[in-house]
């Protein structure tokens, strides 16, 4: 079994972020939050890394949240995570310390990315055809954030992890381990940009506001172009 997409699976499982966008208000239903699904969720396990999105995207057939209002107010909702990429790889081997069996764990050439989930994210049938394109500018300004925030992390991934080593009575606890110090990154990484997140809605959402939203996107694209050139 691959072990980088198991743990991908769970730290995908464990680590939403849940993002409103076309809103009336900013509610506090409607703030920038993580959902995190149920361990069986069926949504949440697939996804794809920053890219143009479209409102085929968006495939969620209702909100988790099912009130009058939410579905009244949000225009829509992108769901988002950072999670481990293909290329981190972890190693886990059997040894003997004082005679007793231990597992040793490690990781390296640790690399995040940002995954937008099409099964969680929503897109309300009902937004006026004067507003798609800005609601879906706002979502993408959304997965900029995110994208930004992978990127930082994996800026510091190596001296976070370069002394990191994962200890375990058993292979699956030295696993579990490791879960957890990667979600943890992740977990962090989105909180750290949570702030950024909600002064974009509270400047774009509360009322629309074409030219805030443009000056917002010029500077995600120029963000995202010199942590390319980096």
């Amino acid at each position: 079994m691959n072990q980088l997409r198991w743990l991908q699976q769970i730290v995908t499982l464990m680590a939403l972020m849940v993002l409103f966008a076309g809103c009336a208000q900013l509610p506090e239903y409607a703030r920038p939050q993580f959902y995190r699904s149920e361990k069986d969720s069926t949504a949440s396990k697939t996804g794809f890394g920053y890219r143009q999105l479209a409102i085929s995207d968006f495939q969620a057939t209702s909100l988790a949240d099912s009130s009058e209002a939410s579905h009244k107010h949000i225009y829509a909702r992108s769901c988002l995570t950072i999670r481990p990429a293909q290329k981190t790889r972890i190693s886990i081997f059997q040894t003997a310390y004082q005679d007793q069996s231990l597992f040793v764990g490690k990781i390296s050439g640790a690399e995040f990315e940002a995954l937008f989930i099409p099964e969680c994210s929503w897109w309300n049938p009902d937004v006026p055809t004067q507003r798609t394109a800005y609601v879906l500018e706002h979502e993408q300004i959304h997965f900029a954030l995110a994208e930004l925030a992978a990127r930082l992390l994996n800026r510091l991934a190596d001296d976070e992890l370069g002394d990191f080593v994962a200890l375990g009575n058993d292979y699956q606890e030295a696993q579990q381990e490791i879960v957890e110090k990667l979600q943890g990154m992740a977990y962090q990484a989105m909180e750290s940009g949570l702030e950024e997140h909600t002064d974009f809605d509270e400047s774009t959402s509360l009322f629309h506001d074409p030219e805030a939203q443009r000056s917002w996107r010029e500077t995600m694209e120029k963000r995202l172009q010199e942590e390319r050139s980096r």
